[in-house]
């Protein structure tokens, strides 16, 4: 299902500076790569917060809400748009991105993240990332623990900015890709299909192009019902008496929060696709297997969002129908393709596991089984069961935190010298991934457990306090591991990526 060349090395040497690559971008993604581990570090420190306040009661409820809300919607903007950046760079060989688009959608998005800050931090701002209708303008009586409805309206511009953010981005990946190509179909692989063009090629396309290139036109179909669901819930907001149908609103936040939420992996994707091959010695270029696997996502990836809302009624039951149907086959391409295919370019190829190798192929395997839970999720007979309970954050933080997140870190670790001239501790990064990986998995799988006990998820404290906190004081544990490591790989990586950074220290 892949085509594979060997080659006799395996480490990966310096890459050759490119003219697509000006100095410009090179700085640009620097400092996107800075500003996205910041921002992910603080905010995985909240993530921390929340498990302290479910385990040990030290803040009230009001502040976990909020938490959950910024954390959410912080991780999911910082993470997808850090992920972009980073491809961005990946397939500059080839597509000349415009930097101009770079500085403008790292402006909406840490405009984006700052406003979500205020919400939540000052005005208590807490329906949670989803902030389904009618709840983020109606949060009750003055005095019950609610929020000014006001907040809402700094949270709805934030949405609006990373969806049209992302979409800027894929309009430039579209563009330069038709520059660079000629027309679509060559970027997207029709050619390498139809027989005309080999996949080894000079002027063939690559796994990695194309991934972009799905990715951006996803992009810009989430934007329209994006724009359209905060136009209206902004129009309800300054007069009451415009209404918002409930079940519509509710399946388009859903609809663009899952797209917006899943992106993130395939990017990931698209950055293994260029970085693993270097370390195993072998290429992975644009099979005809790979490339209908993404044109299949592309239609897949649309329709899973149906299975969160099984449980509503009033939704028509054939909408369900296709939720689960499409939920098993988006994940078929991927299993079949992308998981499997790493799989055979690392098999017997005598990789040596530095951190970015490493950090790729962990994100393959929290892509995989989270993955699975999803799957399980999406079945109708369990989803009865499980839905409203902590295995949703348990597959959903697995195939995020410890997949699209790890992706990242991947291509940080690879980029790094091309991007910056310095090389991070390696021996460093080895050991903070050691930390990582040892308290990611405690967490998530303090949730999978929690889960399958039906501990509700959305809530600070439950009926059942022992049997829950057990559970979120382990979470803790492993959040504390994790913390560790984040802490110890950001050090050095700013030392990377940020000019000046630590030179004190090193003198001293």
């Amino acid at each position: 299902m892949v085509d594979l060349q060997t080659s006799p090395s395996t480490t990966s040497a310096p890459e050759p500076a490119i003219a697509g690559r000006s100095d410009a971008a090179r700085r640009m993604t620097s400092i996107w790569i800075a500003t996205t581990g910041v921002f992910f570090v603080v905010l995985a420190l909240f993530g921390l917060v929340m498990r302290l306040i479910q385990s040990q009661n030290v803040l009230d409820d009001r502040w976990y809400y909020a938490i959950v809300t910024l954390h959410g919607a912080g991780m999911i903007a910082i993470t997808l748009m850090g992920l972009a950046s980073v491809l961005s760079w990946v397939i500059r060989d080839r597509l000349v991105m415009s930097t101009k688009i770079s500085v403008a959608t790292y402006v909406m998005t840490m405009s984006a993240i700052v406003l979500v800050l205020i919400s939540t931090m000052i005005g208590r701002f807490g329906p949670g990332w989803t902030f389904l209708y009618p709840l983020p303008t109606n949060p009750g009586p003055a005095g019950t623990g609610g929020w000014s409805p006001g907040w809402a309206y700094p949270y709805y511009i934030a949405v609006a900015l990373v969806c049209l953010s992302f979409a800027l981005w894929g309009f430039d990946v579209l563009r330069a890709g038709i520059r660079a190509f000629g027309n679509p179909g060559r970027m997207f692989g029709f050619d390498i299909v139809s027989g005309r063009t080999k996949p080894t090629d000079a002027g063939a396309t690559n796994p990695s192009i194309v991934a972009a290139g799905i990715m951006a036109l996803e992009a810009i179909l989430t934007a329209i019902p994006g724009t359209i669901i905060i136009v209206m819930l902004l129009a309800h907001g300054i007069d009451p008496k415009f209404d918002v149908p409930v079940l519509f609103s509710k399946n388009l936040i859903y609809f663009v929060g899952h797209m917006l939420a899943n992106f993130s992996i395939y990017l990931g994707a698209g950055i293994m696709y260029a970085v693993l091959p270097k370390y195993a010695g072998r290429a992975w270029p644009a099979a005809k297997s790979t490339i209908i696997a993404w044109w299949c996502i592309t239609l897949t990836i649309i329709f899973p969002y149906f299975h969160h809302l099984y449980m509503d009624f009033a939704q028509p039951a054939a909408l369900d129908v296709v939720g689960n149907v499409a939920s098993y086959a988006s994940a078929l391409p991927s299993a079949v393709v992308t998981i499997f295919g790493a799989v055979l370019i690392v098999y017997r190829s005598g990789i040596r596991w530095s951190p970015a190798p490493l950090f790729l192929y962990a994100a393959m395997v929290g892509w995989a089984i989270g993955g699975v839970g999803a799957l399980l999720d999406s079945t109708p007979a369990i989803n009865e069961t499980m839905h409203n309970t902590l295995w949703v954050p348990a597959h959903f933080h697995t195939y995020m935190a410890l997949g699209a997140v790890l992706f990242l870190l991947g291509g940080v670790y690879h980029y790094a010298e091309q991007l910056t001239g310095k090389t991070p501790n390696l021996r460093l990064g080895g050991i903070s991934s050691i930390f990582i990986l040892l308290g990611g998995w405690i967490v998530v799988l303090t949730f999978f457990v929690s889960g399958a006990m039906s501990v509700v998820r959305r809530y600070a404290y439950v009926p059942d306090p022992a049997r829950y906190r057990n559970g979120a004081t382990v979470g803790l544990v492993g959040a504390s591991i994790a913390a560790v490591g984040l802490l110890l790989i950001a050090g050095d990586l700013l030392r990377v990526y940020v000019p000046g950074f630590g030179r004190r220290s090193e003198k001293s």
